[in-house]
């Protein structure tokens, strides 16, 4: 075994004496020594294991790492050595420097210790040119404390003796005459932690999850066998509950088992903790959140990497271009034989940046017009986190800007409480952001009564001020009011760049993010990814009705339909907001769902939204339900064949030649534009210095200038190709040449419905629920409604699917009225 030379006391005495104390007394080649010739060294030298050695640069729970001569790593070390050679004024403080420095570094994650060596040599070095080590030294243990603060924080730092135990066992089970990969194997350091979140669900990373599925099956299985009853259940709970807390994960439905005794949820759980893919997403969240907050305390999010790290803004990158191309390969088929591309279906919903932007943009302006009709004053209310939240800060307490959020979220949920027991009405909307160091801070239009608007900006300032209300800087920086001047603008306008920042920057091309000084569309990936890797929600309605039924509402293309209904849906597609509330208050709908006990993997129960439903009152007094069927169809995922691969290629190519030719027509159109406007001011500037007949020309080539101006029509942009279904695949299911039936157990055919009649969707949902008579069949063609079993009244209007059943006594199904 390799021996190494070690200063003994880094083994029983403390880790690292304080800096300069008990120097080695040696000075180096060609500097001046300030103590005593012919000194001793300060502690007695031995020879060390390898083993030996790294124990001994054990520091705050890390381990050290091998380094090859040719790694970056090794490079940026030599560089730190070699700065302090330049700057060190003699051969003791060199060497006290020195392995203050490496002894820092070694334990660091690569790319961490190659950024933190290089802002190490940095300071190293004033603006003057004068040696600042002391300055240097202080940055570097600063930094690495809060480094391994928030490393202990993870249960990674654990993963050395879990690894360990791994490997043992591993090495028991294999057959002697078996050579194992060292691949096979993690290190059994304390650097086995590193080295399992270096990359995102790594082959270690799934190792872990397999295992700790095993270890939680063996646990359950032990104690179902000392238990019996309902008892076994809760004890086997238990037992996998305690693993997933020793890795910080918290166990599912933990309240519905422990505080309600819910046998069902204890099952569905158990089926969980001991899922390997279940507990690879946890481990993989838990990693992504890790490796950005350390990031963070590393101070990688700065002014060249505003709100998110480069490494988890690559990474999300990555993910993305990985689901479009996954979007790009898959197709979804109905069944009623519909084949479609998943990429189309999903670009036509709010997965769509611009959908999703419009969206937003028709709520926020609907949200001011119901504020205005209640007679409502609005104003923003920017609020931030305390001075301990943010890392830029002195006073940081070592969290990450989820731990953030969840303060403000507390705050906002005492400022709510106070607000409903004074009877305060309010509406409005937030929107989440970061600071340049990934702090959230959040930007709030309220509505309020004018009445009350005082008292709520007194109850908002009580809350934002509570924890640290009188540090420095807080009465500047932690809460500012500004009210809406309609002068200035509207309400809308005012949350439309908040909007914009979150959501690609649409709209907003060319300008800059002031907080980061980034182009608007860089800084708006930057925040979204952010949103992204903390797990945060960035927009969020209060006081206002489900976006959810509006969006239900839009799929209805049939009208009109019935007078309940009818107000509703024609507000939705008309993209009215205030119209669709107005219209929701007199007749509460909600979403209708088709549940599936046992849905999943889990056991768990499922649901799927089929439309939607509502209280109907007859004539009698009595009252039932009524449900408006929207999505009749259910649909498959799978991959795409290798003809639909070549199809969906040339499809590509086709659409971005259409693009192309449209964005030359908007650029044309666009330049001509702002000819037309230079040319306006000219002759603008050209009339005011002129006099007489020639100030009347002036005026004459204005006009005729504005009316061209106005006359130019906007191009007509081509529709972008759609995809072709082939014809085979609409009446076969594909891989099969049966014809296609529904597939709940029906024994009616597809063939048995009259089917210039009934639609293909609406013919799904009755067979679903059990309609396949053709003798039925005709009746509800026909426009007759008829009767089930379970006493539930079908029927067909203006080609749109109705049902409807009665409301029990005992039924509480409209509490939530």
């Amino acid at each position: 075994m390799q021996a190494r030379l070690a200063l003994s006391p880094t083994i029983s005495g403390p880790k690292y004496p304080p800096l300069f104390s008990n120097t080695e007394q040696y000075p180096l080649e060609g500097k001046v020594c300030l103590f005593k010739p012919n000194s001793t060294p300060a502690h007695p030298v031995s020879v060390l294991s390898d083993n030996q050695y790294q124990e001994g640069q054990y520091v705050y729970g890390f381990g050290t790492a091998d380094i090859s001569a040719n790694t970056n790593v090794y490079q940026a070390q030599a560089a730190v050595i070699g700065s302090l050679d330049e700057h060190a004024s003699n051969h003791a403080v060199f060497n006290r420097n020195r392995d203050f420095a490496l002894a820092r570094l070694r334990h660091l994650p690569n790319k961490i210790r190659i950024s933190i060596s290089e802002e190490y040599q940095r300071r190293l070095t004033n603006k003057d040119g004068i040696a600042n080590i002391r300055g240097a030294n202080i940055y570097l243990r600063t930094t690495t404390e809060f480094i391994n603060k928030v490393w202990l924080k993870y249960p990674f730092h654990n993963a050395g003796s879990f690894f360990k135990k791994i490997t043992s066992e591993l090495r028991e089970d294999v057959p002697k005459n078996v050579d194992l990969d060292k691949d096979d194997f993690i290190r059994t350091t304390h650097l086995g932690g590193f080295e399992l979140i270096r990359y995102r669900k790594s082959k270690q990373m799934k190792q872990v999850a397999n295992r700790l599925a095993l270890i939680a099956l063996d646990e359950v299985k032990d104690a179902a066998t000392h238990n019996n009853g309902d008892m076994a259940f809760l004890k086997a709970y238990d037992a996998a509950a305690a693993i997933c807390q020793q890795w910080d994960i918290p166990p599912p439905y933990y309240a519905a088992v422990k505080i309600d005794f819910i046998i069902p949820a204890a099952e569905c759980a158990i089926l969980r903790m001991t899922c390997p893919k279940w507990w690879l997403k946890k481990l993989s969240n838990l990693r992504d959140r890790c490796t950005e907050h350390m990031n963070i305390a590393a101070g990688l999010v700065n002014e060249g990497s505003p709100y998110i790290s480069r490494d988890s803004f690559n990474e999300w990158c990555e993910q993305q271009k990985s689901g479009l191309e996954w979007l790009e390969s898959t197709m979804i088929e109905s069944e009623s034989g519909v084949i479609i591309p998943l990429i189309d279906a999903a670009m036509s919903g709010t997965a769509n940046p611009k959908n999703r932007f419009v969206e937003m943009v028709v709520r926020a302006r609907g949200l001011e017009e119901v504020a205005e009709d209640l007679g409502y004053i609005g104003f923003m209310a920017n609020i931030t986190a305390p001075s301990k939240y943010h890392r830029n800060s002195k006073k940081w307490n070592a969290e990450d800007p989820r731990y953030a959020q969840q303060f403000l979220v507390k705050q906002w949920a005492k400022v709510r409480t106070a607000l409903t027991n004074l009877k305060i009405k309010f509406k409005g909307f937030r929107i989440v952001e970061p600071h340049k160091d990934g702090t959230p801070h959040w930007h709030m239009m309220i509505f309020v009564h004018s009445d009350t608007a005082e008292t709520t900006q007194e109850i908002i300032t009580k809350y934002a001020f509570e924890v640290d209300g009188d540090e420095d800087g807080a009465k500047e920086h932690r809460l500012v009011f500004e009210p809406i001047d309609k002068i200035k603008g509207s309400a809308t306008g005012y949350l439309i760049k908040y909007i914009t920042k979150g959501i690609r920057g649409e709209h907003m091309q060319g300008e800059l993010d002031l907080e980061s000084g980034l182009p608007i569309e860089e800084a708006a990936r930057n925040i979204a990814s952010w949103a992204s890797r903390h797990k945060l929600r960035q927009f969020q309605f209060f006081g206002m009705k489900s976006v959810s039924a509006w969006r239900e509402f839009r799929r209805i293309k049939e009208c009109p339909q019935p007078v309940e209904i009818e107000l509703a849906r024609a507000a939705a597609v008309n993209s009215n907001w205030k119209e669709f509330e107005a219209a929701l208050a007199v007749n509460p709908i909600k979403l209708d769902y088709e549940k599936t006990e046992c849905g999943n993997e889990y056991g768990e129960e499922t649901k799927r939204v089929i439309g939607l439903w509502y209280p109907n009152k007859k004539h009698d007094g009595k009252q039932d339900i009524r449900s408006l069927i929207t999505r009749g169809d259910k649909w498959t995922i799978r991959a795409m064949d290798s003809d639909e691969k070549i199809n969906y290629k040339k499809l590509k190519q086709e659409r971005l030649k259409v693009f192309k030719e449209n964005a030359q027509l908007k650029e044309a159109y666009d330049d001509t534009r702002e000819q037309c406007k230079n040319k306006l001011i000219g002759l603008a500037k050209k009339k005011e210095a002129a006099k007489g007949k020639e100030k009347e020309l002036f005026q004459a080539q204005i006009e005729s200038l504005k009316a061209t101006d106005t006359a130019l029509m906007k191009p007509t942009l081509k529709a972008l190709p759609k995809w072709k279904m082939s014809q085979c695949s609409s009446s076969k299911s594909r891989g099969s040449g049966e014809t296609r039936t529904c597939r709940n157990n029906c024994t009616g055919a597809i063939s048995s419905r009259p089917r210039h009649q009934i639609s293909e969707d609406n013919f799904r949902e009755l067979a679903s629920n059990g309609i396949t008579d053709p003798h039925t069949l005709d009746r509800i063609a026909n426009g007759s409604g008829i009767l089930t079993d379970r006493g539930e009244v079908w029927w067909l209007t203006h080609g749109q699917l109705w049902s409807e059943h009665p409301l029990d006594e005992d039924d509480h199904e409209f509490n939530f009225f």
